[in-house]
């Protein structure tokens, strides 16, 4: 092994061998970017290495602006456990596995990498500017998007921001479904590139992330009850297993043909552990968790099931201006499937006898006034206006806290 790789902290970095036979290894770094204190002439050196503004170059390119090889290998091995780059080393031609030594290497961060050490961006701010205002977005749930342009912020950032605004775009228009760290891929070209920051900008300006159809982890629909589902002449799922509560894709829940079993009614809840509360009281009840704005998968998949169930829908959400729009959402899924709905635990007296209640924020203001000037079922309405009187919200769990065990 070369002394270069030989200094890499194995608990920091993920080795994977490449090539039909494995001479070649891809070094990957096991945490996202760090910061990391540089010396001055490291700062420089990293300068140049990103000076073109190239996500992936040669190590042999990069070695060529350094004065020092080693100060530029010791410098990419703390980038590389850094989180910062990963690495791919090649094998000398007609030489053994143990002279592996650097070939490519990819920035992961190269934006961040750029901010954290002060560089400034060579890409004009006027150019990134005039990119964001020429953008239009073409999916309408991205109208206010388009509007977040900030021209004081640093170009790498307004360059991010629409390089995941584009993408988002794309992925509605697409109807894609999967994780953040899928979106992060297609959209930054890393998976753990999507973070904190992205998350409130876009909550900023209203994009429902898992209403976009991107989810913290795999997206499934959550159900359980007493209720065998069939797909023809197969049993999907049998009604022992369903009780107990599982997950399925949308396509196999569209796949369903036939139930088998008797309920009296559907519940479908916002809150995870409230739908794992009433999983376990083994009542006659079909119970499904809601995941937010429910995606437009999980809503065709909910529709064609419930197509099948001759019983009425119960929607119970959080007791605020959120938790109204995603019983209404709902309740448009279940009036497409031809069945009865009403909100579920959510009366004004449960607003005012729950414990744990909070103020309204601005934004909570601001979504209630646009509730109720569009039109609400009477309990919703009532709700609407408990909650606009006492300036307060409650969330969903409170409800159930006497239903929970010890």
């Amino acid at each position: 092994m070369s002394h270069w790789l030989s200094l890499i902290d194995p608990d920091k970095i993920r080795r994977t061998p490449l090539g039909a036979r494995g001479h070649n290894l891809l070094l990957t770094p096991q945490t996202t970017p760090q910061a990391l204190l540089l010396s001055l002439e490291e700062q420089e050196l990293v300068g140049g290495w990103l000076k073109s503004r190239r996500n992936r170059a040669r190590w042999s390119s990069l070695l060529a602006l350094a004065d020092s090889p080693t100060l530029a290998e010791n410098l990419l091995r703390r980038l590389l456990e850094a989180g910062w780059c990963e690495v791919e080393l090649h094998a000398e031609t007609g030489l053994r596995f143990n002279q592996l030594e650097p070939f490519w290497v990819q920035w992961l961060d190269m934006y961040g990498l750029r901010h954290l050490l002060g560089m400034t961006d060579p890409r004009p701010q006027a150019e990134v500017v005039e990119l964001w205002r020429g953008w239009q977005p073409r999916h309408p749930l991205l109208l206010g998007l388009a509007e977040s342009l900030s021209p004081h912020l640093q170009s790498s950032t307004l360059e991010r921001r629409l390089k995941l605004a584009q993408a988002l775009d794309q992925w509605l228009l697409d109807g894609s479904w999967g994780t953040e760290r899928q979106f992060s891929q297609r959209a930054l070209g890393r998976s753990k590139a999507f973070g904190a920051a992205d998350r409130q900008w876009l909550a900023e300006f209203g994009i429902d992330l898992e209403a976009c159809g991107i989810a913290r982890h795999t997206p499934h629909v959550f159900l359980s009850g007493p209720l065998g589902l069939w797909a023809g002449q197969h049993c999907l799922l049998s009604a022992a297993l369903l009780r107990q509560g599982v997950a399925l894709g949308p396509e196999a829940l569209l796949g369903v043909s036939a139930v088998e079993g008797a309920i009296r009614s559907v519940r479908i809840v916002e809150n995870l552990s409230v739908f794992q509360t009433l999983s376990q009281q083994a009542l006659p009840v079909l119970t499904i968790w809601v995941p937010g704005q429910p995606h437009q998968r999980w809503r065709e998949a909910v529709r064609h099931l419930l197509s099948l169930l001759r019983v009425p829908v119960q929607i119970a959400c959080d007791l605020d201006p959120s938790g109204v729009a995603i019983a209404m959402a709902v309740g448009k899924v279940a009036e497409q499937a031809g069945r009865p709905w009403e909100p579920w635990r959510m009366l004004p007296e449960q607003l005012t006898l729950a414990n744990g209640a909070q103020p309204l924020s601005e934004v909570d203001q601001a979504q209630l006034a646009r509730l109720m000037g569009g039109g609400l079922p009477p309990l919703l309405h009532s709700l609407a206006m408990e909650m606009q009187e006492r300036q307060c919200k409650v969330e969903q769990e409170a409800l159930f806290i006497d239903e929970w065990g010890d």
